[in-house]
């Protein structure tokens, strides 16, 4: 049987991750306090661990939601098979783009002035809602070799997207991650 939530706690919940997330665009993670949130989103401390652990869980969960939300923005997944250029080039350009949903400020969370133990949290969370992705497409079978391949392909790929890059440096990282994809997955060649 499922249980509903109460419109209270959905309310409760989403005035407490809107407060976090502007005091995490003024502060570092570990400088945040329970208190401090509890006191901008008017509430009281007992209701923050009512639904949350501590400050880290309520960071975990906001990520994984934010992620999610961008890796189901990415409308071009077809093209990590079908034209890997094209994948690289519009994910390139998404991951810039604060319209597109896919922010920077979610590539850039896990960095170590934000948060030294989720330091690998950030691109685990994004390759495993990215292998979701492409797994969904029906294109490879979920094999332990493919998510090992998969893994590799992406783990290069966030940090790519992580970097402000020359235009050669984005040259050459392209070219030897097109060339990972099509070497790996059987690609077709580029036109």
């Amino acid at each position: 049987m499922e249980r509903k939530t109460d419109l209270r706690v959905i309310k409760t919940k989403k005035r407490i991750k809107q407060v976090f997330m502007e005091l995490l665009e003024k502060k570092e993670l570990k400088k945040i306090t329970v208190t401090e949130l509890a006191k901008t989103a008017e509430i009281n401390k007992g209701t923050f661990y009512l639904h949350y652990k501590d400050i880290y869980e309520l960071y975990a969960e906001v990520i994984r939601e934010r992620i999610d939300e961008c890796v189901t923005g990415i409308s071009f997944i077809s093209e990590f098979f079908d034209a890997p250029e094209a994948f690289i080039f519009h994910l390139y350009q998404a991951a810039r783009d604060e319209s597109s949903g896919i922010c920077m400020n979610v590539l850039r969370a896990g960095s170590a002035e934000n948060d030294t133990n989720s330091g690998m949290m950030i691109p685990k969370l994004i390759g495993n809602a990215l292998k979701e992705r492409i797994y969904s497409l029906d294109r490879i079978p979920r094999t332990e070799e493919n998510d090992i391949r998969l893994d590799y392909i992406i783990f290069n790929l966030y940090f790519f997207l992580r970097s402000e890059l020359s235009e050669k440096k984005y040259e050459i990282l392209s070219e030897m991650i097109v060339s990972d994809i099509r070497s790996t997955f059987g690609a077709p060649p580029a036109n």
